[in-house]
């Protein structure tokens, strides 16, 4: 064993000298290995970091919370016509898992209104769609949402409709510049609501993007339906009991099939999620890009295998009588064939770590210029970048080192 490795060790120095001695030979065979470690590694970072990100967003509302809505939560092209015909959900399948449900702790409606054409205005300073939700005072304690100024809205307003808002944190700066909101009235759509207590703002988005929760105008769910008497269409977030969350979805599920006349043999018509489900989603989006990636670095990898072989060939035609020269000292196939095999892994190897350390550098330099750009280098590109690179080498090194090793070591002497 300890022979093994010492041979191992040589013919790694031996690999090193031969590298050294063409060094720029050597990196134009490896470009393509290069290329693809470094595109993998540089994509795959980013979208870790842009994960991360998503999952702190998401984590934000509670990892114990059910949300349930009428259609994907995620979606990738158009809404089938299936999707399009759902029954929207009601208010009074709200107030079933309310009171049905046992491992639900809170349930809270809202609608949204739309916001096309319209405009949030007070005095010079206005927001354009102003994104106007209608939600029941307890959507602060499920959706974790904290206040910096103000209150929320409380019970007897939402039950006597009375025309009170809370702001966003992002809405709140582009209406009150200098604060002080609380208080004023604003007019949304036309419409006169009262200030009255404004939201912290929410962690930002993937490359620094604005939170979404930061555009909302938070008002009872009672105002919202006086002015806006057509919305039918509601989101519902529920809090389990605490350790009863799976129990919770099961429960969810069966009441909301048996309000909405759901077949035993059909799908649910409406589309249920949890913080776990929200990232599992997000997840596979993050996937079919990585996939892309993999299949470009391939072909990177099978350019830079192809150039190790063909430079490989070359170098054994160079040292024919070397190799010749070593059989007759009594060197064995064995002996042979390691030797130019652990200098293509070595060769290859190289060119991954390159990859690796330019990626890294490269990372570093964007995120000095975008502060704001997530990124973390997953430890699987590492591996990936290391360990395939290394493949490469083995399996385009394993022909030149073959026809190395059986060469005839009277015919590798004469040769010139």
């Amino acid at each position: 064993m300890r022979q093994r490795l010492w041979m191992t060790w040589e013919n790694v120095k031996l690999a090193w000298e031969t590298l050294r001695t063409n060094r720029f030979r050597s990196f134009l065979t490896v470009l393509g290995i290069f290329i693809g470690v470094l595109l993998v590694t540089a994509v795959a970072s980013v979208l870790n970091g842009f994960r991360q990100t998503v999952v702190e967003q998401v984590e934000q509302f509670g990892t114990n919370n059910v949300y349930v809505y009428r259609m994907p939560f995620v979606n990738l092209g158009p809404l089938s016509r299936e999707l399009r015909l759902r029954k929207p959900l009601r208010l009074e399948d709200a107030w079933a898992i309310r009171d049905q449900c046992p491992s639900v702790e809170i349930v809270t409606p809202g609608i949204a209104a739309s916001n096309f054409l319209q405009r949030a205005t007070y005095r010079g300073e206005e927001v354009d769609s102003p994104r106007l939700r209608g939600v029941f005072p307890d959507n602060a304690d499920v959706a974790n949402r904290v206040l910096t100024e103000g209150r929320f809205f409380t019970d007897q307003e939402n039950l006597h409709r009375v025309p009170v808002v809370v702001l966003g944190a992002a809405v709140a700066d582009a209406l009150f510049p200098t604060g002080g909101g609380v208080g004023k009235d604003i007019l949304i759509a036309g419409r006169k609501f009262t200030v009255v207590g404004t939201l912290e703002q929410r962690k930002e988005g993937p490359f620094g993007a604005q939170n979404e929760e930061d555009t909302l105008f938070l008002a009872p769910y009672y105002t919202v339906r006086r002015f806006y008497p057509g919305l039918d269409d509601h989101f519902l977030a529920a809090r389990a009991k605490t350790g009863r969350l799976p129990q919770a979805i099961e429960e969810i599920v069966e009441v909301l099939r048996r309000q909405r006349g759901v077949r035993w043999n059909e799908d649910n018509d409406f589309e249920v999620g949890t913080a776990d489900t929200l990232i599992a989603a997000f997840d596979d989006i993050v996937f079919a890009v990585l996939a892309v990636m993999f299949l470009l670095s391939t072909v990177g990898f099978l350019v830079g295998g192809v150039g190790v072989m063909n430079i490989m060939l070359v170098s054994v035609r160079e040292r024919t009588r070397e190799i010749g020269v070593r059989k007759a000292l009594g060197a064995r196939r064995r002996d042979i064939l390691g030797q130019f095999l652990v200098e293509a892994v070595v060769l290859c190897a190289l060119g991954g770590a390159l990859g690796l350390v330019c990626a890294e550098l490269l990372l570093v330099a964007v995120t000095a210029l975008l502060p704001d750009l997530a990124s973390a280098t997953p430890w699987w590109a590492r591996v990936f970048g290391c360990a395939g690179s290394a493949g490469v080498g083995l399996f385009f090194g394993l022909w030149p080192a073959w026809k190395a090793a059986s060469l005839d070591p009277v015919e590798a002497l004469r040769y010139e």
